[in-house]
């Protein structure tokens, strides 16, 4: 079961944004464009962080919004351990449970394709940027790009901030019908994943057995 996080609610930030924020593959975006964004401040190494990210078998325990994804290059609904951790140029499709019914039957499938998981060195560790670039809808229509922003601060916890920029004529309509809804799904995948970094054993796959030591 996911994490029950009712005593962190105010551990993450998330807001609607009119003016957008830039993506590294659309840029900046004009018209009817908006973002979301959340962030919050986790007790862990970034490379654990990035771990839980990363690691999509374990999303059924923590991640409420988004309890499973599958890939387009398998033909089964469970992937090996060898597909389950997400890498540069893989085309994913995440199960989305958009008004938080918690029934397999009510989850939207939103497609997209991981483009980034950028790593630099800075002087509290390793701060790492991932992308996931949407292809869920025709460029023309619907542009969506996420950012996951993940770095060390001085004290050894980890600064987590990821937006995702809709632009597009259909931009509109995804702000006016599910733009709050968008807001509390962020805010809540912030909060699980917190918690979850924070609490849960170190994965099967340790960070360092990947050279991703924090």
């Amino acid at each position: 079961m996911p994490p029950n996080n009712d005593s962190s609610s105010d551990s993450a930030e998330a807001h609607l944004l009119r003016s957008p924020t830039a993506t590294p593959h659309w840029g900046a975006q004009g018209g009817p464009a908006f973002t979301v964004r959340a962030i919050t401040t986790i007790n862990a190494a970034s490379s654990t962080v990035l771990d839980v990210l990363l690691e999509t078998s374990n999303y059924h325990i923590w991640n409420r919004f988004v309890p499973r994804v599958t890939f387009s290059d398998t033909s089964t609904a469970r992937v090996s351990p060898a597909e389950s951790r997400l890498q540069e140029g893989m085309l994913f499709t995440e199960h989305v449970d958009m008004y938080g019914r918690g029934k397999p039957s009510g989850l939207v499938k939103m497609k997209l394709l991981m483009t980034t998981l950028e790593e630099v060195e800075s002087k509290n560790g390793k701060k790492y940027t991932v992308v996931w670039l949407g292809k869920a809808y025709p460029d023309w229509a619907l542009r969506s790009e996420r950012v996951h922003a993940i770095s060390p601060n001085d004290d050894g916890s980890t600064t987590y901030d990821v937006w995702e920029t809709f632009s597009g004529p259909l931009a509109l309509l995804v702000r006016l019908f599910v733009g709050t809804t968008l807001v509390k799904r962020f805010k809540q995948w912030n909060q699980e994943l917190k918690q979850y970094a924070e609490e849960s054993p170190r994965f099967t796959r340790a960070a360092a057995d990947q050279g991703l030591d924090g």
